[in-house]
């Protein structure tokens, strides 16, 4: 069947579907309308897509009841929630320029992301470039003190302490977060990029579609951060201005897609975190700002 048929048989499945008030009629309308998109290569109209999974709150009360509060300019190394695995220390670079990051650089691993605190471990055993990864179930694992750098930016670029940069990772620790990266479409359906021969799709309800650029996030399909790994960065990131006021910076708080995207080189190098985080990095450095005001003042 050509596609101009196709087209006109999703066609009619649509206007069943926003006509009709039978929710059999509607179920039978969205399935033959999911059938013909894959059939047309093509993901499912945005109208009738299954709705979007909940993005896990960043709201203060929701995400952290217990509000933890730690003493203010301690300059530990080593943050106190963290899972300390000095076995798999990695080779550093060097040292930061004031002994302690200016900020971070969000990233996701683009890798394996369902066996919690195991596939942490594993994607830091793994690498050379990076020495913090978030699990799914929110353990986040340190492997070498905050003093220390290692590459994690690879080609990127920012004004950091009123000077153009090229190259953060010596100014802005990496901060990796288990996931499987920018999800691929085929057939109407989500795969990742590993899973080549389109054997496993990803559930669509889980799968968060972002239909244009929107700040730093590249438009694509991506699934989401877990509400435990959102929970456990914000929290480590509030401790890490706590714990180092005068040097750690809340506006150097960037997306790999900000320093390594158009903001940064000009262009896409790289898309984490993208929509795999609940908001714009823009609102996310916002977010971190009026919750650290009200817990420090």
């Amino acid at each position: 069947m050509d596609k101009a048929k196709l087209y006109t048989l999703r066609w009619s499945a649509m206007q069943i579907a926003r006509l009709s008030a039978d929710p059999k009629v509607d179920a039978l309308a969205l399935s033959q309308i999911e059938i013909l998109s894959q059939l047309l290569e093509e993901p499912v109209p945005e109208e009738f897509r299954p709705p979007e999974p909940p993005r896990p709150s960043l709201h203060p009360e929701e995400a952290a009841p217990e509000k933890k509060r730690y003493p203010v300019g301690e300059r530990k190394l080593w943050y106190p929630e963290a899972v300390i695995r000095t076995d798999i220390k990695r080779a550093a670079q060097g040292e930061y320029p004031k002994a302690y990051p200016y900020g971070a650089i969000v990233h996701f691993t683009a890798g394996q992301y369902t066996k919690g605190l195991e596939n942490a471990v594993s994607a830091i055993t793994s690498s050379p470039y990076f020495f913090c990864c978030i699990s799914t179930d929110g353990k986040l694992v340190q492997a070498n003190p905050l003093n220390q750098w290692g590459y994690h930016a690879g080609e990127s670029a920012w004004t950091i302490a009123g000077a153009k940069c090229n190259g953060v990772s010596n100014f802005l620790v990496g901060i990796e977060i288990t996931n499987p990266g920018r999800l691929e479409v085929h057939n109407g359906k989500y795969y990742t990029y590993w899973d080549t021969s389109h054997k496993q799709p990803i559930d669509a309800k889980k799968v968060r579609v972002i239909d244009k650029n929107t700040d730093n996030i590249l438009a694509g399909a991506y699934l989401p951060y877990t509400k435990a790994q959102e929970t456990t960065l914000l929290e480590f990131l509030l401790w890490a201005k706590a714990n180092n006021p005068s040097v750690f910076d809340f506006d150097y708080v960037l997306g790999h897609d900000e320093a390594a995207g158009p903001k940064g080189i000009g262009r896409w190098r790289k898309n984490d975190p993208g929509g795999a985080l609940s908001m714009t990095m823009s609102e996310f450095r916002q977010l971190l700002k009026d919750e650290y005001k009200k817990r420090y003042g």
